[in-house]
Order: structure tokens, then C-alpha cells, then sequence
């Protein structure tokens, strides 16, 4: 499993990872924990994805459940104008 970037980047906006994911037998999910980089400038929402991939190849696995969107929402407050 691997982060990619979006609109949001890895270093700027949350931690990157890559680590291999195991699942047990009749295990259907996982916990994946990425850290967000907050910061007190605006910016809009950014995207970014985490997929599954070949550990073997590093190609993104098939089918529409390996990869989903993460979106970072922006708490922080525009300026006045």
C-alpha cells in the first residue's frame, strides 16, 4: 500500500507512506494511519490516494476498491478583504 499525490503533496501536505498490508484469513479490512501536515496558511481541499499495489511487480492491483481518495479539508480561516 502506497500514497500518491493529488492536489495535496506528500512532504507539503501529509506524511507519504509504503509498507506492505497483510491481511489474515476472513480479515476484510485495515487500519492505515497517515499523518496530515496542518498549517495555519488557506489553501482549498486537496486530494490525494492510497492504493494497493504488487509488492512483486509495483503495479497498482485491479479493480475499482484498490485505490481510494482522501481529501485534507482546509480549517484554516481566508483572509478579509
Amino acid at each position: 500500500m502506497r500514497t500518491k499525490n493529488g492536489e495535496a503533496i506528500a512532504g507539503d501536505d501529509y506524511f507519504a507512506i509504503d509498507e506492505v498490508l497483510t491481511f489474515g484469513k476472513n480479515q476484510t479490512f485495515a487500519k492505515v494511519t497517515i499523518k496530515i501536515i496542518d498549517d495555519d496558511g488557506w489553501e482549498p481541499d486537496e486530494n490525494f490516494y492510497v492504493e494497493l499495489y504488487d509488492i512483486e511487480t509495483r503495479i497498482k492491483l485491479e479493480g475499482a476498491d484498490t485505490e481510494t481518495k482522501v481529501t485534507i479539508i482546509d480549517d484554516d480561516k481566508p483572509g478579509n478583504l
